[in-house]
């Protein structure tokens, strides 16, 4: 294709250009649209309290990130200007910097060449260009359907508790926040006041759900008119959504049904109902209704899996991505059964997969060790598994933590700033901005090695 001339005649002059990384642009745009925002936000206009640069910054990505990680009250130190460019910020994180460009392009009625094209491509997963700006545009509308859809709900809650203009700001915040799994809330205690309210929690849970399968499964179940019909990636998400709730609701209300610190002490209906809500909001939205500290370590545990899996491809969800880890569980399943494929709804999935999902995982268990292992260096006070958990939360975009965010020394918040960056940006994304791949002519004799 034209990007990828290696020469360009100009005037009769042959000028040598480089090859356009595609990962190395996103990269680049993300950071720059990044360190915007953090000016915005850095703006006397933005603050109602003297709040510090690397604050700034920590927000600001943990907006963009759609993370909801937070040093500092939000509600007590921005004023509505500097909460708008969260709330933008959010939104931007949750279509991606690409896709947004994307939108504003069309709609200034801007043209949008091949090489623009093939960038949304990369960014949204899509094996070709074809029909890409529709695709684009179909995702802008069907966002803030969604989102206006939460709002108006919210609203039926908070409109007369706050007012109509107050309420209203912030069922759409919490909407827009909620959809692209961002996890902030405008309230100091975030959600913990309305872990008894059913409306607030079923919108905001059912929000996240959305949000996390990803706007492909969303596309596809919408053209589709049977189960039968649907593309296999779609079938793993909606089935593993489904299993992997289910089964995180029950734990977790086993787990914490006699922690009076979280869910013991009070009604079965309303213990089943927070374990809900948790159990929805840990797989990467960040929102919480019981204290995270408080809870019991093994609940922990299961609370650090869940995000590190995390959501959906192409969704605003982080982590490795449920449907990675449903392919490695399936080609591990077809080795045990000494299958020569893998088979997935009696479809062949290609070995090739299987090898961009470990190296997911690999890649990804790497980044989270040597981020954790770098934070207790430089958090000596900070107790293990609150920096083990913190790193995770990062990692996965979650924002939940244990209490230990606003305790970081500006050492461990630029630590957890990279690692939502990771996050987001995704670990092959960050790996393919810096090697060049080669295509291999020429292979070598087979020899086993020894394993297991």
């Amino acid at each position: 294709m034209w990007w990828n001339n290696k020469e360009a005649k100009i005037g009769g002059i042959i000028i040598k250009r480089r090859k356009t990384n595609p990962y190395f642009i996103i990269l680049s745009s993300f950071i720059m649209f990044l360190l915007a925002g953090t000016g915005l936000l850095s703006l006397p206009v933005s603050q109602l309290k003297p709040t510090s640069f690397i604050d700034c910054l920590f927000l600001a990505t943990s907006a963009f990130t759609v993370t909801g990680l937070s040093p500092i009250d939000i509600t007590e130190h921005f004023s509505y200007f500097g909460l708008t460019v969260l709330l933008i910020l959010i939104q931007a994180g949750g279509l991606g910097l690409v896709t947004l460009a994307m939108i504003v392009f069309i709609m200034i009625g801007k043209k949008v060449g091949l090489k623009n094209r093939f960038l949304v491509s990369e960014a949204l997963n899509q094996g070709n260009i074809g029909g890409i700006l529709r695709l684009v545009m179909y995702l802008f509308f069907l966002s803030l359907a969604i989102e206006l859809s939460g709002a108006v709900f919210l609203a039926m809650e908070w409109i007369p508790e706050f007012g109509f203009w107050q309420g209203l700001y912030r069922s759409f915040f919490t909407a827009v926040s909620a959809f692209n799994n961002a996890g902030f809330a405008l309230h100091s205690d975030n959600l913990v006041g309305y872990r008894f309210n059913p409306v607030i929690n079923f919108v905001i849970t059912t929000l996240i759900i959305l949000g996390g399968l990803g706007f492909t499964v969303l596309i596809d179940v919408a053209k589709k008119t049977s189960f039968q019909k649907l593309r296999v990636h779609t079938k793993i998400m909606l089935l593993g959504t489904l299993l992997i709730n289910v089964s995180a609701t029950i734990v977790i209300f086993l787990l914490e049904m006699d922690n009076h610190q979280t869910l013991g002490g009070h009604s079965w209906y309303n213990q089943l109902q927070m374990a809900y809500f948790q159990a929805i909001t840990t797989r990467t939205a960040g929102f919480n209704t019981i204290d995270i500290g408080a809870m019991n370590t093994d609940s922990i545990l299961v609370m650090m899996l869940l995000m590190f899996i995390g959501g959906g491809s192409t969704s605003t969800a982080g982590g490795i991505k449920l449907t990675t880890a449903a392919v490695i569980l399936f080609g591990t399943i077809s080795f045990i059964k000494q299958h020569e494929q893998i088979n997935i709804f009696k479809r062949a999935i290609d070995y090739k997969i299987l090898l961009r999902s470990f190296a997911i995982v690999v890649l990804s268990t790497l980044i989270v060790f040597t981020i954790t292992f770098l934070l207790v260096l430089a958090e000596p006070d900070i107790p293990f598994l609150k920096l083990f958990f913190e790193a995770v939360s990062a990692f996965g975009t979650v924002g939940l933590t244990m209490g230990i965010t606003d305790d970081l020394s500006v050492i461990g918040k630029l630590l957890i700033i990279l690692m939502m960056m990771i996050g987001k940006v995704g670990i092959l994304t960050i790996v393919f901005t810096f090697s060049r791949p080669r295509k291999q002519t020429y292979y070598f004799p087979k020899e086993d090695i020894l394993t297991g």
